[in-house]
């Protein structure tokens, strides 16, 4: 009976449990972190060989962080004391230009991956495609990918991505298809957004996790798009995703994934929140530059309140803000700080004065809502408009602030970001000048005079 019993049980097939805890787009939220490091402290006690994963704009939405005097390295450290074992790049991780990224490169204790990127050899930017980790003799293979817009470029200034080469992940991921020969498990760490995640998992089956981030979706549950599971956390460290992958004689037979929320967790780490509470311990961000007097809800109403100071401070018949580049949605009715300021504009990208005709303005509008996936935000004037089956803006009919009609044959002085200038592709002649200012610059200046804002009734953009 005993000899019968061993038998038996040498027959039963072995089966094994890979835990994989991922978040995105992080946007250096290190307010969170002592309640993330606990969770994933958590998670480490019971599966001590869990395997942490980001999936890229590690970077870029604190001020804490990004002016910091080595801007994105208090975020970096935190990740190494949490423990990562890799991320792939976000558009966003190229903020600080080819210097900050070799910065970032060195400072992390965890490798990169991309597959979609090369870098001329000048730069000495050392980034494997892939990398491969091995777990209780199992072996997962992690290939990296990032999101390229319809310039061919990630979701940067250009000047930030001088040197890197870009080729569309579809492209080069037949390349790296033969991983999943020798490895249990191959899976994709994708920064290109939650619908192109899904049009590569139709398109690469062989793929059996795609990690994925850039749209800040909240997948909730388990999700299998042509029998890949993909994931993805929201943004600002809220959620971490638990994916549960199960092995049988080496052979992965089951995926599924749980969400789990980091500001509901009851604990924090001690270590962690006393590292945080020192980076956040910066009277300059403190100071307070006006009063907000009524709520704010809608990126709308915090655009509004970009363009008029860019507007106003320039003396410009005309502001326009990309939707992209106003990163938060609500502002409470309270005093409003320089920390606020900084992480509604991350970026403070240089401010560039053309001057257009009206046809031109209109041609920059439909540029930007093809583009930048959203209406334009103005000052000085207000616009309605219609989508057409295409995705594309139509029907435009602006009004200025005198009431008028926008003339598409007059000249008029407009003022926007060097990103929209840089990249936004529309027929235009002037090719613009610097006002040698920065946006931030002219918002402080802006709200110096403007001690009191009341932006939340404000509404300039009318889909009809």
């Amino acid at each position: 009976m005993l000899l019968t019993s061993l038998t038996f049980m040498a027959c039963q097939p072995k089966q094994q449990k890979i835990y994989i805890a991922s978040v995105n787009d992080q946007h250096a939220n290190i307010d969170n972190y002592p309640q993330f490091a606990a969770l994933i402290d958590s998670l480490r006690s019971v599966h001590p060989d869990l395997l942490l994963v980001a999936a890229g704009d590690n970077r870029s939405g604190n001020p804490v962080n990004d002016r910091y005097e080595e801007p994105a390295k208090p975020m970096y450290n935190l990740m190494n004391e949490v423990g990562f074992d890799l991320s792939c790049f976000g558009n966003h991780e190229w903020d600080g230009g080819m210097s900050g990224l070799h910065k970032v490169l060195g400072w992390a204790n965890f490798p990169f991956i991309c597959a979609n990127v090369t870098f001329e050899d000048s730069l000495d930017l050392n980034v494997n495609p892939y990398v491969v980790i091995e777990k209780d003799g199992l072996k997962l293979a992690f290939v990296g990918a990032i999101q390229l817009g319809p310039n061919g470029l990630p979701d940067s200034h250009p000047s930030n991505l001088i040197g890197a080469h870009f080729v569309p992940i579809a492209e080069v991921l037949p390349q790296y298809l033969n991983l999943r020969d020798d490895n249990n498990a191959l899976i994709l760490v994708s920064h290109c957004g939650y619908e192109e995640d899904r049009e590569i998992a139709e398109q690469f089956p062989q793929l059996d996790v795609i990690i994925g981030g850039h749209t800040h979706t909240r997948v909730a549950e388990t999700q299998l798009v042509n029998g890949v599971m993909i994931t993805q956390a929201e943004s600002k460290v809220k959620y971490v995703t638990l994916s549960t992958l199960t092995f049988e004689d080496g052979k992965l037979i089951d995926k599924q994934e749980e969400l789990l929320s980091v500001r509901d967790f009851p604990k924090r780490n001690e270590k962690v929140q006393a590292m945080v509470n020192e980076y956040n311990s910066n009277e300059f961000f403190a100071t307070v530059v006006c009063n907000n007097l009524t709520e704010i809800n809608t990126y709308e109403q915090l655009g509004c309140l970009m363009t008029d100071a860019i507007r106003s401070t320039s003396g410009a018949d005309m502001g326009f803000q990309n939707p992209g580049g106003v990163r938060f949605d609500t502002l409470s009715v309270r005093p409003v700080t320089k920390k606020d300021i900084f992480a509604l504009d991350p970026f403070d990208n240089e401010i560039i004065q053309f001057t257009l005709s009206g046809e031109e303005i209109i041609r920059l509008m439909k540029v930007c809502y093809t583009t930048d996936g959203g209406p334009i935000y103005c000052s000085g004037c207000s616009y309605t408009y219609s989508e057409d089956e295409n995705g594309e803006m139509t029907d435009i009919n602006v009004t200025l602030d005198n009431g008028k009609p926008l003339d598409m044959s007059a000249k008029y002085t407009i003022v926007m970001n060097s990103y929209m200038s840089t990249v936004f592709d529309y027929e235009h002649e002037d090719q613009g000048t610097s006002t040698f200012r920065s946006s931030n610059d002219m918002m402080l200046d802006f709200l110096g005079k403007h001690p009191d804002i009341d932006y939340g009734s404000t509404s300039r953009v009318t889909e009809k």
